[in-house]
């Protein structure tokens, strides 16, 4: 069957079975004539006129949202419950009148915190741990300083063999025990050898020579540096046993800059033994 469209006017074949019911040629047009005449389906809504719980504008709703409270968003709905939170369910509450332990003034809790309340507010329990923290909670312990004999008072939890008032006695009494150098340092290798053999002298300037007079690690000249450069061993010295023909290979020794090159060179070889 033939039926015209409402809104663009266009004929359209409809089935028998919808010809009354069937309006529009597509969604799009359906939407279009909605659109210009909005009054034209009021009559099949259901909605009803309610008023808004808090701010008193006039809504409109299903009948399936509406509640005993009706608010326009969740703005009005928050301002509502702040403003009557207090006043909401009340009558389910079952509330005892206690008396703060730190100001001594009555407050109200519910039934099941009679046993566990004690104070009537965040400041009066902070404040009662201040007091109780001061006489329950400081059990510290009077020791002396280990370099300078100062009465000190520490935590036992951090007191040590070797207790100090600050960094700078600390420093001075590892300088004059030496407790952690030399021999008493677990880096420790035998201290420096000053002697590399009868062909150290000679094999120093040829690794030089080979490397151009210049720093391996950071590639600064002996000219920049001011100085000869430092001659490295790769493998230590020590760990040849004596053998300063093999230590002193040319393929042993590296040109290094003293600070930071060789030092730093030093350094990771400690970190690997510890």
């Amino acid at each position: 069957m033939k039926k015209l469209c409402l809104n663009c006017g266009i004929t359209m074949n409809v089935k028998p079975s919808l010809y009354q019911r069937k309006k529009f040629c597509s969604r799009k047009c359906k939407a279009e004539y909605h659109s210009k005449k909005p009054d034209a389906f009021q009559h099949l809504s259901k909605k009803t006129t309610v008023i808004c719980a808090y701010c008193g504008n006039k809504l409109l709703r299903k009948p399936s949202s509406i509640s005993k409270s009706n608010f326009c968003n969740r703005t009005c709905r928050t301002a509502y419950l702040r403003a009557n939170g207090k006043n909401t369910n009340q009558h389910l509450k079952k509330q005892i009148t206690k008396i703060c332990l730190a100001c001594g003034e009555e407050f109200k809790v519910i039934e099941s915190r009679k046993e566990t309340a004690k104070y009537c507010s965040r400041s009066c329990l902070g404040k009662a741990n201040g007091e109780r923290g001061k006489i329950q909670y400081r059990k510290r312990v009077k020791i002396q300083c280990t370099n300078c004999s100062r009465t000190l008072e520490r935590k036992p939890s951090i007191i040590r063999q070797w207790n100090f008032c600050d960094s700078t006695c600390m420093a001075e009494y590892y300088t004059k025990s030496g407790a952690f150098s030399g021999e008493n340092n677990l880096a420790w290798q035998g201290g420096d050898i000053v002697y590399y053999g009868p062909n150290w002298r000679s094999q120093r300037k040829k690794a030089r020579i080979r490397d151009n007079f210049t720093c391996q690690d950071c590639g600064l000249t002996e000219k920049e540096y001011g100085k000869e450069l430092s001659v490295h061993h790769i493998i230590p010295f020590r760990e040849f046993n004596g053998d300063w023909e093999e230590a002193n290979r040319l393929t042993n020794l590296v040109c290094l800059c003293e600070h930071p090159c060789h030092r730093n060179r030093h350094k990771n070889m400690v970190d690997d033994i510890v």
